[in-house]
C-alpha cells in the first residue's frame, strides 16, 4: 500500500469516527462559528488614499507626520458657478452658505471661501489681518472697489475664484483627528505640549460619512440656476467608495447565494444538495469578518472582494465531497459508508486544493499594498475554516439529517450528455496531444507579448462610474482653475528659524511664478502655488502703506522675522498651515488639475528637483500629500505583483509535485495552471488594461484556484492509471467520477467573481470579468490540456 492509499484510508477511517461523535461536534463546531461570525457586525472600512499602504511604509508614516504637524490637505471643496461670482446677490448668499457651513458641519476645522478671505493691510504703523467681507460693502463704489481688489489680488486668482469671475469656491477642510483621539482629551486637560500618549487616531471613515451627509445636505439647501453648485475632492471619493462598498457586498453575496442555490440544485437535484454547501461554508465566511473585526482590520475596497471569494471556494470544495455521498447514497450505501466513501475519495484532494488554494493567496502576505497584504492572511484563514467545517461538520450534517436515496428517473440524461461529452473532450485531447500542446506554446508566446505592455495604475476617480457628480465636478472645477489636486513639498532647513532667510523664500517664490505659467505638459498644470513666501510678501507691502511695489520678498533676515513676527501677533492662524513653530520647514503647495496618477510622478519629481537645485544640498526637500502617496501605491504595486507571484509560484510548485506525489505528473500540471493566469494577462496587455490593486490580486487567485481542477483530476488520474494501467482508461474514468464536479465548481467559481460585474465600481467590474474569465480557461485548459499532458508522459503505457 502506498502513501497516497494509506491517507485515503485514514480518510474513511476519519469519516466513520465522524459520523459517529457527530452529537458531540456539532454543538462544538456551532459554538465556534457563532463566537467568531457574532464580531462581523463590528468589522469597520477604511476607504482612504494611504490606507493602501502598509503601517511601515516610509511615505506613509511620513504623510501622517505631515497631517500631525500641518493639519489635513485633502478638502471637500464646493465649486460654485453663475454668472457673476462678485455680484451682491451672490455674495450674499456666498455668505449665507458659508455660515451655514461653518455652524452645521461636524469635526470641522475651518471653511475658506471669499467670505473669509485673508486681507493683510497697514494702517499707519500697525499691521491688519481682516477677512476680505468682514465689513459689508454698502455703496456701488465699495462694490466696485471689491471688485477691482478681487481681481487683482495675486493670491485669490486660481484659488478663491477663477480669472472670468465665473466661478468661486468654498473650502471645507475637516479635523485632520478623529474625536475618538484620546490625545485630543489628554491634551485639553494642561496648556503645556507634550509628546502624544498612544498614536494619533485620525478622522474615521463614518465621522468623513457624517460630514459628506450635512454638506451635501447644506450644498442641496442652497443650490439654484444661479448658483450652481459642484462638490469634490478625495474626502467625498472615500466616502462614496465606502458606501459603495457596503451596497456591493450585500448585493455580491444576495447574487452569489442565488447562482449557487441555481448550479447547485441542477447538480444535485436536492434541497439539502443546495442548502448544506451554504450552511458549511456560510460560517467560515463570517468567521472570517469576524476575526478581522476581532484583529481591528479594517475592509478595504480591494479587500471587500473576500466574503464572494471565500463563499465561492468553501462551497466549491463541498460540492466535491457531496458528488461522491450521493453517488454511494445512490447506490445503496448507508449515510455513513457514502460519508466514509465520500471521505476516502475527495477528502485528498480537497485538502490538496484547499492548502494550495491558500499558498496561492498567501503570498499576497508580502504585497507592499496593504489590503492586498490583509486578504493573503485572511482570505487563506477562512480557506482553512471553510475546509475544516468541510471535513467535519458537513459529513455530521449527513449523517444526523433523514437523507433518503434518489432513484434514478428515465427521463434524466443531462447527466449522460454531460459525462459524454467531457470524455468526448479527454478522448480528442488524447487522439490530438502534441498538435494541442503545440497549439498552447503558440498562444502562451502571443499571450507573454502582450504581457509585456501592461502598465500600472491606480486612477480612483475612474473607480467612479462615467457620468458620476463627483467626477463630472471635479471635471468642471479644472476646466476653470486647474487644481482639484494638491502636492505638498516640505522645505526642511534643518535649523531654527531657518526659513527666514530671503534667499529661501525668494527661491520658492520664483519656482511659484515658473510653475503658474509654464504650460501645460501631460495634461498637468500648475493652477495654483501657495507658500510662506505669499504671506510675507503680503505683510511686506502691507507695512509700506500698502505700496504695490513693495510686493516682494525684503532682503533682510532680521526685517523677514520681524514681519513674521507682527502677522502672528494680529492673531491669525495662517501660519499654522505653512511653516512649523520653529520656522525650520516650510510647505510649499502646488494645485494641479486630476489626471491618470501614473502621470503625476514625473511632474513630481521635477518640482522636488527644481527645489532642490535652487534651495542648495543643505536643504532637504521631500514631497507628500494625496499625489505622491498615489504615486508610491503605483510603484507599489508593481513590485507586489512581481513579489507575489513570484512567492506563489514558489510555494504552489513544490507542493504539487509533494502533493501529487510525482515530479514528472507535478511539474507537468503547472503547465495547466499557469496557462490561464497568462492568458488573462496578456488579453489585458493586448486590450490596453493596466495592474491595479484590484488585478493585481488575479494571479495569484486564479494560481490558488485554477490548481483546484488540476488536484482533482491528476489526483483521480494517478488512482485510475495505477488501477487500470492504461492512459485512455483511466481519463475517462477520471473525467466520468470527477469530470461533472469539476464543471459545477467551475461555473461556481465563475460565477462567484462575475457577480461583480453588477458593482457601481468600474475596478471592480473589470476584475470580476477578468478573474471569471481566468476560471473558466482554467477549467478548459484542464480537461483539454491535462489528458493531452497525460499521454506525452505516459504514453500507452501500461502500470
Amino acid at each position: 500500500m502506498n502513501l497516497r492509499q494509506r491517507i485515503e484510508q485514514g480518510f474513511e477511517k476519519f469519516g466513520h469516527a465522524v459520523a459517529k461523535r457527530r452529537l458531540i461536534l456539532i454543538p462544538l463546531i456551532v459554538a465556534l462559528a457563532a463566537s467568531l461570525s457574532s464580531q462581523a457586525p463590528r468589522i469597520t472600512l477604511d476607504t482612504s488614499t494611504e490606507s493602501m499602504l502598509r503601517g511601515d511604509d516610509d511615505a506613509k508614516i511620513f504623510y501622517d507626520d505631515f497631517r500631525n504637524r500641518f493639519g489635513r490637505d485633502e478638502v471637500i471643496v464646493a465649486s460654485i458657478q453663475s454668472s457673476d461670482t462678485l455680484a451682491p446677490e451672490f455674495l450674499a448668499r456666498l455668505k449665507d452658505f458659508h455660515a451655514a457651513l461653518e455652524e452645521e458641519t461636524p469635526h470641522l476645522e475651518e471653511v475658506r471661501s471669499l467670505i473669509n478671505a485673508r486681507v493683510t493691510r497697514g494702517d499707519n504703523d500697525e499691521l491688519l489681518v481682516e477677512d476680505l467681507l468682514e465689513e459689508w460693502p454698502k455703496s456701488p463704489d465699495e462694490w466696485m472697489r471689491l471688485r477691482k481688489f478681487v481681481l487683482n489680488n495675486p493670491f485669490y486668482r486660481n484659488l478663491l475664484i477663477s480669472p472670468d469671475a465665473r466661478l468661486t469656491t468654498v473650502m471645507i477642510e475637516t479635523s485632520a483627528y478623529s474625536s475618538q483621539d484620546p490625545n485630543i482629551e489628554s491634551a485639553l486637560e494642561g496648556f503645556e505640549e507634550s509628546e502624544p500618549e498612544s498614536p494619533p487616531v485620525f478622522l474615521t471613515g463614518a465621522e468623513n460619512n457624517e460630514v459628506r451627509d450635512r454638506v451635501e445636505a447644506i450644498a442641496a439647501r442652497f443650490q439654484g440656476e444661479n448658483f450652481r453648485i459642484g462638490l469634490m475632492g478625495s474626502p467625498l471619493i472615500q466616502s462614496e467608495l465606502g458606501r459603495s462598498m457596503q451596497r456591493n457586498m450585500s448585493r455580491f453575496v444576495g447574487l452569489m447565494l442565488a447562482i449557487t442555490a441555481a448550479l447547485l440544485f441542477s447538480l444535485f437535484r436536492r434541497v439539502s444538495g443546495v442548502l448544506l454547501p451554504l450552511l458549511v461554508v456560510a460560517p467560515a465566511v463570517s468567521g472570517t469578518v469576524g476575526a478581522m473585526a476581532i484583529t481591528g482590520t479594517p475592509l478595504s475596497a480591494p479587500s471587500q472582494v473576500l466574503p464572494t471569494m471565500l463563499l465561492a471556494v468553501g462551497i466549491a470544495a463541498a460540492v466535491h465531497i457531496l458528488t461522491i455521498f450521493y453517488q454511494h447514497l445512490d447506490a445503496g450505501s448507508t449515510r455513513e459508508d457514502a460519508i466514509a466513501a465520500a471521505l476516502k475519495h475527495s477528502g485528498l484532494p480537497v485538502c490538496m486544493a484547499s492548502l494550495t488554494t491558500a499558498a496561492g493567496i498567501l503570498s499576497f502576505v508580502t504585497a507592499e499594498i496593504q489590503p492586498v497584504a490583509v486578504i493573503g492572511i485572511f482570505a487563506p484563514f477562512g480557506i482553512c475554516l471553510a475546509l475544516f467545517y468541510c471535513l467535519v461538520l458537513l459529513p455530521a450534517l449527513l449523517t444526523t439529517l433523514p437523507l433518503k436515496p434518489r432513484k434514478a428517473k428515465k427521463d434524466e440524461p443531462e447527466s449522460d450528455i454531460i459525462e459524454r461529452i467531457l470524455i468526448a473532450i479527454g478522448d480528442f485531447s488524447l487522439r490530438f496531444a502534441r498538435p494541442i500542446l503545440s497549439v498552447v506554446v503558440v498562444v502562451i508566446a502571443i499571450s507573454l507579448v502582450g504581457a509585456a505592455k501592461i502598465g500600472f495604475g491606480h486612477d480612483i476617480m475612474n473607480w467612479l462610474r462615467a457620468g458620476h457628480p463627483f467626477r463630472t465636478a471635479t471635471a468642471e472645477f479644472d476646466a476653470h482653475l486647474d487644481g482639484s489636486m494638491g502636492l505638498e513639498v516640505l522645505a526642511d532647513t534643518g535649523r531654527e528659524n531657518g526659513v527666514h532667510d530671503p534667499r529661501i523664500l525668494r527661491a520658492i517664490d520664483q519656482i511659484s511664478a515658473d510653475l503658474s505659467t509654464e504650460p501645460r505638459r501631460n495634461g498637468i498644470r500648475v493652477g495654483k502655488a501657495t507658500s510662506l513666501a505669499d504671506v510675507v510678501k503680503e505683510i511686506h507691502q502691507a507695512l509700506n502703506a500698502n505700496d504695490k511695489a513693495f510686493y516682494k520678498i525684503p532682503n533682510s533676515r532680521k526685517l523677514i522675522a520681524q514681519e513674521l513676527l507682527l502677522f502672528e501677533n494680529t492673531g491669525s492662524d495662517e501660519m499654522e498651515r505653512l511653516v512649523d513653530p520653529q520656522f525650520s520647514t516650510l510647505r510649499f503647495s502646488a494645485r494641479v488639475p486630476y489626471v491618470d496618477p501614473t502621470r503625476y510622478r514625473d511632474f513630481t519629481d521635477s518640482v522636488v528637483q527644481r527645489l532642490r537645485d535652487d534651495l542648495g544640498p543643505e536643504i532637504e526637500i521631500r514631497a507628500t500629500g494625496f499625489i505622491p502617496v498615489m504615486s508610491r501605491t503605483i510603484n507599489a504595486l508593481l513590485n507586489s505583483m512581481v513579489q507575489s507571484y513570484l512567492l506563489a509560484l514558489l510555494i504552489i510548485t513544490p507542493l504539487m509535485i509533494l502533493l501529487i506525489g510525482s515530479l514528472r505528473t507535478g511539474l507537468a500540471s503547472m503547465i495547466p495552471n499557469l496557462t490561464p493566469i497568462l492568458l488573462t494577462l496578456g488579453l489585458m496587455g493586448w486590450f490596453g488594461s493596466v495592474i491595479t490593486a484590484f488585478t493585481l490580486m488575479i494571479g495569484g487567485i486564479a494560481i490558488g484556484l485554477a490548481v483546484d481542477d488540476t488536484i482533482h483530476y491528476m489526483h483521480n488520474f494517478r488512482r485510475n492509471f495505477t488501477q487500470y494501467g492504461d492512459v485512455e482508461r483511466a481519463n475517462r474514468e477520471t473525467l466520468r467520477t470527477t469530470g461533472r464536479a469539476l464543471l459545477i465548481t467551475s461555473l461556481v467559481l465563475s460565477s462567484g467573481f462575475l457577480v461583480f460585474t453588477f458593482s457601481e465600481m468600474e475596478n471592480l467590474v473589470e476584475f470580476g470579468l477578468l478573474t471569471s474569465f481566468t476560471i473558466a480557461m482554467a477549467f478548459v485548459i484542464d480537461i483539454l490540456v491535462s489528458p493531452a499532458l497525460m499521454a506525452i508522459a505516459y504514453g500507452n503505457s501500461k502500470k
